[in-house]
């Protein structure tokens, strides 16, 4: 049978045929008319089973409108875009490097050459399966397939393919990791933390510890940000890591209600005054924590190397889970709940959460737990049993001192039991010491 291009093909059974190339070719129907597709089949059966995945996509409407693109050259395409946006500040340079490191890593050695509409639901859990095997975390997992997702996504919407493959997915072939449980630190172990932390950046663990704020937010500060006479810290910026050549420097933050106002601490105000007036970076554009050039620590280096000695010395990492620096945001966070007892409206304020239900679902059990005190606190109030300590309880105190006093009087007037069995001897006891 001719093909375009005045090629040919040769059929070698129903449907499959052979091309000059030695390539595999096979025909579906659609709407009752051929539609031949070259395939990546190193052998007859192969080319069996690839016709029946494209039958059977046929059948449902979800025929590959591009059948020959394949998975490395789409992803290419979607990632140039993606970096377009972070280039017109739409997308963060973060998400991009995690998109292409995961990309490069583990998506692109598996299904870089397949054809991208050949590429199933059952293939995903394959794949979801093959990375959980190599020892990924449940949350790494879910990461990589959200790179995978994005990448049909962008294919679906430019018309590559027609159907996305995720969509198939039954609710227990997708990962559902459980979120980690909240480490909040003591007093005990925040000065454990201090204490084990060098001086040149001890102000920086205390900043973060005492704001709430992302890394990211408090390596991005500067001084124009502290507002020492109103009290305030104002979060405009973050930090953005260095890339490619481009050295860190400050974007808007992640979210609108990121941009925000901290209540600051007077004991805080006093720590920053002292640490600008030992540092030679004191104006206005300057950032708070400067490295001896006057450039922004770095993200890494604040996370591995100080925060993960400090920790370290201080023996905070416990259970298998090394101490992070969101993990002073959440002891900040317990102590706006359960301390100071603000709504959640006013938490997920000071916190720069883009939704309240972000905040519930973060901190759930630290409002059931305030909420929960609250509420016995109150029911033991109106119990008979507090009502006794009450101005009930004086007159019954009052009744019963009277009563020990005159007891003890009475007491006083009788005779010692001693001098009873001196003045009066049992007879019993003088017949036995006789006996004796």
């Amino acid at each position: 049978m001719p093909s375009s291009g005045g090629s040919r093909r040769v059929r070698v059974e129903r449907g499959i045929y052979r091309q000059e190339n030695g390539r595999y070719a096979v025909c579906v129907m659609v709407e009752r008319r051929p539609r031949f597709r070259t395939i990546d089949a190193g052998s007859l059966s192969e080319a069996r089973v690839q016709r029946e995945l494209l039958q059977s996509l046929a059948c449902v409407g979800e025929l590959p409108v591009s059948p020959r693109l394949t998975f490395a050259e789409v992803a290419a395409r979607w990632l140039a875009e993606f970096e377009a946006r972070v280039a017109a500040g739409e997308r963060r340079d973060r998400t991009f490097d995690l998109h292409r490191s995961q990309l490069h890593r583990h998506l692109l050695p598996r299904l870089g050459r397949r054809r991208l509409g050949l590429i199933t639901a059952d293939d995903v859990v394959a794949l979801t399966r093959e990375l959980q095997a190599d020892g990924l975390s449940p949350w790494t997992v879910k990461r990589i397939l959200g790179a995978l997702s994005c990448v049909f996504t962008f294919a679906l919407r430019r018309g590559y393919i027609a159907a996305h493959p995720f969509h198939r997915l039954e609710r227990d072939e997708r990962p559902h990791p459980l979120r980690s449980e909240q480490r909040v630190l003591t007093r005990t172990e925040l000065a454990r933390l201090f204490a084990a932390c060098p001086r040149r950046y001890r102000v920086l663990l205390v900043t973060g510890a005492y704001t709430g704020m992302r890394l990211s937010e408090v390596l991005g500060l500067s001084w124009d940000d502290i507002d020492f006479a109103a009290g305030v810290i104002h979060v405009r910026h973050q930090l953005a890591r260095g890339r490619r050549g481009v050295p860190p420097h400050r974007i808007p933050p992640k979210t609108r209600a990121s941009v925000r106002e901290i209540p600051l601490l007077l004991q805080l105000a006093a720590v920053l005054r002292q640490h600008k007036s030992g540092s030679r970076f004191a104006r206005g554009s300057d950032y708070v924590f400067a490295t001896s050039n006057g450039t922004a620590f770095l993200h890494h280096n604040v996370s591995k190397r100080v925060l993960r000695r400090a920790a370290t010395g201080a023996g905070l990492d416990r259970d298998g889970r090394r101490l992070r620096f969101h993990d002073l945001r959440h002891t900040f966070a317990s102590h706006l709940i359960i301390d100071i007892r603000l709504d959640v409206v006013q938490v997920s304020r000071i916190l720069g959460h883009a939704r309240t239900s972000m905040t519930l679902d973060t901190y759930t059990h630290l409002f059931e737990e305030a909420r929960h005190g609250a509420d016995v606190r109150a029911e033991l109030a109106k119990s008979d049993f507090a009502n006794l300590l009450g101005p009930t309880l004086e007159p019954r105190l009052q009744i019963r001192a009277q009563l020990r006093s005159t007891r003890s009087a009475h007491l006083k007037r009788l005779p010692s039991v001693a001098a009873k069995r001196n003045r009066w001897p049992l007879h019993g006891s003088s017949e036995r010491r006789c006996a004796t």
